[in-house]
């Protein structure tokens, strides 16, 4: 319980600009939306760093079904394989319906999925920790359309 609510705290918080800034670095995961559960095309991606090394990839996916649905993952990279905490979220920006998945994950987080976006801008954010080290990323009032 305590770690759902820090989630959603901290996830909050990231979603309100006060995330990490990025950090240089390149992701070679190729799997497609469908393996993700995500609709869609890939729209975006974003490196979550942590002292200038990438631990992970958001992935960001959009359809038009729905009235326009986005959907992200977060990928490991420096853990992949490796049981570890993990997070991503999206929603619409001002809303305050946050969509979280969360928890002990090997690969990746979600995924998340809010529809309706077409006209509104998306926040997203996500992160990892091992060990008590965060790496994480996120970004308020991207793809507006």
């Amino acid at each position: 319980m305590r770690r759902t609510l820090a989630t959603a705290a901290a996830l909050t918080l990231s979603f309100t600009g006060l995330g990490v800034a990025t950090a240089p670095g390149a992701f070679a995961a190729t799997a497609g939306a469908s393996e993700y559960g995500c609709p869609g095309s890939l729209i975006d991606t974003y490196n979550t760093p942590a002292s200038g090394e990438v631990w992970g990839q958001l992935r960001l996916y959009y359809s038009s079904a729905n009235g326009g649905t986005n959907c992200a993952v977060l990928l490991a990279k420096k853990y992949y394989g490796k049981s570890h905490y993990m997070e991503v979220g999206i929603n619409i920006t001002g809303s305050s319906n946050n969509k979280l998945d969360y928890g002990a994950y090997s690969y990746y987080a979600g995924p998340v999925t809010v529809t309706s976006t077409n006209g509104h801008c998306i926040d997203l954010g996500g992160g990892e920790d091992n060990g008590g080290i965060w790496a994480g990323r996120s970004l308020k009032g991207v793809h507006c359309g």
